[in-house]
């Protein structure tokens, strides 16, 4: 693969409709060997391609040549992409539109196309830089996108919740009330209900946590536009248009240089 073409996505648009088909089986311990090597990228320097490799890593014990052309796929957006790394930032003043803490939560509502299971993404700032990503296929099959941006939002406060007592107790870090970000109208007022209706009687039990936290204002739940949805980076395929606006938005950027390993003598 190290004289590939590079391109400008992780992965196609349609990655989410092929990725379950049949197709003739592939070398597991060959794929297995990649997906190892591009899954601790997207653990530590690489937020773009989390929602691919853990779409991949479904598929490790039995791949076949779909996903293998998949896997392909991200290598060679990798070639194009390999002076790319986080940018951290010192900010020198801080204000309620970029909060110390804060969370971005988002779903792509019945993303498999087998159990139609949702996927929910998840990224967490401190002082602006990104410290935490996320992107897993939800427990339980939700009924519409609401339920499913609800369901995103409960698991990252519970996220933003353990930080935020982290850092003001134990590392005395003096900071406002964390924020967390949606687009969806919808999930922000069921977070907000002090009880639901009956359409939404049966998620009552299971994320009574998430409005008991949201009643404490921790965190502070703000709807934003779906253009600055960080977290769709994490849930679903996107448009070179789309990931080349988000990814600055996460100090995702090219840093103009390759780290290369060095033998030690």
């Amino acid at each position: 693969m190290s004289e590939c073409q590079p391109v400008k996505t992780p992965c196609n648009g349609n990655f989410a409709a092929v990725i379950n088909e049949e197709s003739n089986s592939f070398d597991k311990t060959l794929y297995q060997r990649a997906l190892r090597y591009v899954n601790y990228l997207s653990q530590h320097t690489g937020q773009d391609l989390v929602y691919t490799v853990n779409q991949l890593s479904q598929f490790s014990t039995k791949p076949n040549l779909i996903h293998c052309n998949a896997m392909k796929h991200v290598l060679q957006y990798i070639k194009g992409t390999v002076n790319w790394g986080i940018h951290y930032q010192v900010r020198q003043k801080v204000n309620e539109e970029r909060p110390v803490l804060g969370g971005w939560a988002g779903s792509d509502y019945a993303n498999c196309s087998v159990d139609r299971k949702s996927v929910s993404g998840n990224m967490v700032m401190v002082f602006g830089n990104p410290i935490s990503w996320l992107s897993k296929r939800q427990s339980i099959i939700t009924q519409s996108t609401t339920e499913a941006e609800f369901i995103s939002i409960n698991i990252c406060s519970k996220k933003l919740r353990f930080l935020s007592i982290l850092m003001v107790n134990d590392m005395n870090i003096s900071m406002s009330k964390p924020m967390l970000y949606n687009d969806n109208s919808g999930s922000i007022t069921i977070s907000k209900q002090a009880t639901l209706n009956q359409n939404t009687k049966h998620i009552d039990l299971r994320y009574q946590y998430l409005r008991q936290l949201v009643s404490e204002r921790v965190p502070e739940l703000c709807q934003v536009s779906m253009n600055d949805m960080l977290a769709d980076v994490l849930t679903k395929p996107l448009s070179v248009i789309k990931l080349s606006e988000l990814l600055p938005k996460m100090h995702l950027i090219n840093q103009g240089g390759v780290l290369k390993w060095k033998k030690m003598s």
